[in-house]
């Protein structure tokens, strides 16, 4: 193998401007007999002793070492292949997919320019640019190169597929949808086409057709991981929380670091009420992938939801550090902070949510609860209370016997007991409301009555 002492001079080549070919490209590799076993690189080591100048054995093993995810061997075989023969075209391919496959993306497109220049009717070469334009947020000339290679081979489900992606990051999805129609028109035996096809039919909360596509994607390739969960976060969706969790379990023992999956087993433990096993679940997620804030959120909702709200606090203190703008770890803090007392970072929390989301009615409404309820007095503020409260409820078009009792409470600190009344006793007309929250909304109801502002205990 040329590695070792022969991988200075072959790196330097790589970067080396390459010899402009003159002529056509050189004719393609005709397929000879079948080999009654593939090759391995023990075996090329053996050719290229025997024929040490035959671009053809190096670029064969550079597709080896390539499918074998060893990109940087399969450079350096493309590069002296390229060396031997300036004018193969699928030599500059091939080692611009592999340099963007080690994030290399200007040198990729160098080589795939090559390699188009050469030969200009070359559909692969288009799909594998069109691919590095993507990978660099080049998404229109990513585009017009996906739809080039169509044009250029009809029959390569592999464009299809590619410009399809292409058009999810547009939001363009019913495009999206015909390019994976006509994918797997053209090879139906192709997992990865039903799952970008269901991927996309999720986003449209198409949720019948999504399992449909992600059945026969596992069909076709029961290792998918990503199709597991996938169709476990369909499941989720729909309310089949047991087969949200088998396949979720499915992903994760194909793909135990998968961060995902864990988090998303983690919802589905925390929604059917075994917050043990979601706490353990979301620790892993964490672990797998520390700069995911959504783990960390997922966490500190479980760990709220059993009155641990010193460590829900820290949890979502590490949320936020990772994402700023994150307005429901923002309210949800503001909440535990009231909880333990800390009414300062509170109404700063629930401040800074509705800055960031000027409908969220839960921040509003905490916010309004707060300043109209808590007994510490210089955190009270009857005027702001009031005016909170009812945007809350003129966001929910006043239908909200919950926001109706803040509301009144907020009335109340403001000194407009007649008003607190009348919306006190709208909120206790709902039988829902009256069910959960009776004994103590009557409470503050008499409260009202008698002239007095209710007090959180």
């Amino acid at each position: 193998m040329l590695l070792g002492t022969g991988c200075a001079a072959l790196a330097a080549q790589a970067q080396a401007p390459a010899s402009r070919c003159a002529g056509p490209p050189s004719a393609p590799v005709v397929a000879g007999r079948a080999p009654e076993r593939e090759p391995t690189v023990q075996d090329y080591e053996q050719l290229l002793l025997r024929t040490p100048h035959n671009a053809r054995d190096y670029y064969d093993r550079g597709v080896l070492h390539e499918r074998m995810g060893q990109h940087t061997s399969a450079v350096l075989d493309y590069t002296r292949a390229i060396g031997l023969d300036p004018c193969l075209a699928q030599a500059y391919e091939r080692r611009g997919a592999a340099q963007a496959g080690l994030g290399q993306l200007e040198r990729a497109l160098a080589d795939l320019d090559e390699a188009i220049r050469i030969d200009a009717n070359s559909s692969s070469a288009r799909v594998n640019r069109g691919a590095a334009y993507e990978a660099m947020g080049q998404n229109e000339r990513a585009l017009a190169d996906f739809s080039r290679a169509i044009e250029l081979d009809p029959q390569s489900a592999k464009a299809y597929l590619r410009r399809g992606g292409s058009f999810e990051l547009t939001n363009e999805l019913e495009r999206a949808i015909q390019d994976y129609d006509a994918a797997i028109r053209i090879d139906p035996g192709e997992a990865q086409a039903y799952f970008s096809r269901a991927r996309t039919l999720i986003r449209q909360r198409r949720f019948e057709r999504a399992l449909t596509d992600l059945d026969q994607a596992l069909r076709l390739d029961p290792r998918y991981a990503k199709a597991h969960q996938s169709r476990a976060a369909v499941y989720a969706a729909i309310g089949d929380h047991a087969r949200s969790i088998e396949d979720y379990g499915a992903a994760i023992r194909l793909d135990p670091q998968y961060a995902l999956a864990y988090q998303g087993r983690g919802d589905a433990y925390a929604r059917i009420g075994e917050p043990e096993r979601a706490l353990q679940d979301y620790t892993e997620a964490i672990r797998l992938k520390p700069a995911n804030a959504y783990a960390y959120y997922s966490r500190a909702l479980v760990l709220a939801g059993r009155g641990d709200h010193r460590q829900a606090v820290a949890d979502l203190d590490q949320a936020i550090a990772r994402k700023p703008d994150f307005a429901l770890a923002l309210r949800r803090r503001g909440m535990s902070q009231q909880k333990l007392g800390q009414y300062a970072p509170a109404i700063a929390d629930f401040d800074a949510a509705i800055r960031l989301d000027e409908r969220d009615t839960v921040a509003l409404n905490e916010l309004a609860w707060l300043l109209a309820t808590t007994k510490e007095a210089q955190w009270r503020d009857g005027r702001r209370a009031v005016e909170l409260a009812r945007t809350a409820c003129n966001l929910s078009g006043w239908n909200a016997p919950d926001l109706f009792d803040t509301y009144a409470a907020a009335l109340a600190e403001a000194g407009r007991f007649e008003d607190a009344v009348k919306w006190q006793k709208a909120a206790l007309e709902s039988a829902e409301f009256e069910k959960a929250h009776g004994e103590d909304a009557r409470a503050r109801l008499s409260l009202y009555r008698e002239g007095k502002p209710y007090r959180s205990p």
